[in-house]
């Protein structure tokens, strides 16, 4: 032992003493028994789930404020085209009566979303120009872009790429549009049936080709018809009055602000469609001539069904209309590039899928827009939000 000027005794341990002979002054030993460590797991179990919800709600708003901000780039660019033409641009291009492959309005919009390097590999012409010819110089349909894919892979990589302007990341759908066989196994979504339901095969598409995928479809308005025509004299004619519909997008439509005279503000012009609901292309469309899932729905939508109709499948269901990754109901850009968030509860009356209700002779006679034949009573706000001129006045503060 040795004490120093204060008094206070050490110990001296002498070399090669085994650690476990040392003087521990606490008179425990260290570390933590197995109860201290189990409730220090179950605190942390219990931070971990708190904290959980809320950074899954900061990530989702994060989402949706990116979505939002797409659409309102979206609604920018229709205003900035609308500006460069004096309308907006065409729901799609009508092809006739065969399922042939056309541009939609997304490709039109891409110069004026800073994608003009692939607009000018595309060249898309705004008329349907027959004869289909892969090997057309200057302006193309875009089947003549999927004939000349066929043979020559690289004419369909503009067609394949992403753009993130188009995508909600709130939704999940890979990069390119799923088909159910071998080349892209089979998609599962929540409540699906098994299968991925809808394939771009039209005409000229090559077998398993898999467009780039986008989750924003223009309104065609409260209707689903087809959009035919005749070929007379070697130029393309269409039956305009059969492709017409109520919203501001359809075959061969160049709406422009003076007949929405509902108001631009009260107007929808762009929606979101999701994954449940097979989501969309920006490409175009392949069967502008159909109706239903298979033809002009790849990148527009109706209002005859609810936004977020809670049926998918193969046949008249949600992935004709709008509907959303978030919760509660969906994003849409209006006509005068304004972007609402519309609930799933807004009001809905649907007075019925026949054209002829809306166009009844003579043309100020729209039973349609008044009332439900059945019912009585009168169309949705939803109905009345996707009309162009329905006439019937909205209170901004009903959706």
């Amino acid at each position: 032992m040795k004490t120093t000027n204060h008094g206070i005794r050490l110990l001296r341990v002498h070399g090669g003493a085994p650690a476990s002979s040392r003087i521990r002054r606490s008179g425990r030993s260290d570390g933590f028994t197995l109860v201290e460590l189990l409730v220090v797991i179950a605190i942390i179990g219990i931070l971990v789930a708190l904290l959980l919800p809320a950074i899954q709600a900061a990530r989702e708003a994060a989402r949706r404020a990116q979505c939002q901000n797409h659409l309102k780039n979206l609604g920018l660019a229709l205003q900035n085209y609308h500006s460069a033409t004096k309308h907006f641009p065409k729901g799609f291009v009508s092809t006739g009566s065969a399922a042939i492959e056309a541009w939609s309005w997304s490709v039109y919009l891409l110069p004026y979303i800073e994608e003009q390097a692939i607009f000018d590999q595309l060249r898309p012409a705004s008329e349907f120009m027959v004869p289909v010819d892969k090997n057309r110089t200057g302006k193309r349909n875009l089947a003549d872009v999927l004939q000349a894919g066929a043979s020559n892979p690289a004419e369909l990589v503009p067609l394949q790429t992403p753009i993130a302007v188009f995508r909600c990341p709130s939704d999940t759908t890979p990069p390119l549009c799923p088909v159910g066989n071998p080349i892209d196994p089979v998609v599962t979504r929540s409540t699906d049936t098994g299968t991925w339901e809808r394939h771009f095969n039209g005409v000229y598409a090559p077998a398993g080709f898999q467009p780039s995928t986008s989750n924003y479809v223009a309104s065609k308005g409260a209707i689903d018809e087809g959009c035919d025509g005749a070929l007379v004299g070697g130029k393309w004619l269409i039956n305009q009055p059969r492709c017409n519909n109520t919203g501001v997008f359809f075959g061969n439509s160049e709406i422009s602000i003076k007949n929405i005279t509902d108001g631009t503000s009260k107007t929808i012009a762009i929606g979101e469609r999701d994954k449940f609901c097979l989501a969309a292309t920006w490409i175009g469309v392949r069967n502008p001539f159909g109706a239903e899932m298979w033809s002009s729905n790849w990148g527009l939508a109706h209002v005859y069904f609810k936004l977020n109709f809670p049926v998918t499948g193969n046949h008249d269901t949600c992935v004709e209309s709008f509907s959303s990754a978030h919760p509660g109901g969906g994003f849409f850009a209006m006509c005068d590039g304004s972007v609402r968030f519309i609930s799933d509860d807004i009001e809905f009356e649907n007075a019925g899928n026949d054209k002829a209700c809306y166009y009844t002779p003579p043309p100020s006679s729209k039973p349609c827009w008044t009332q439900n034949p059945t019912t009585g009573a009168q169309i949705g706000i939803y109905q009345r939000l996707a009309g162009r001129n329905d006439g019937l006045v909205i209170d901004s503060s009903a959706y």
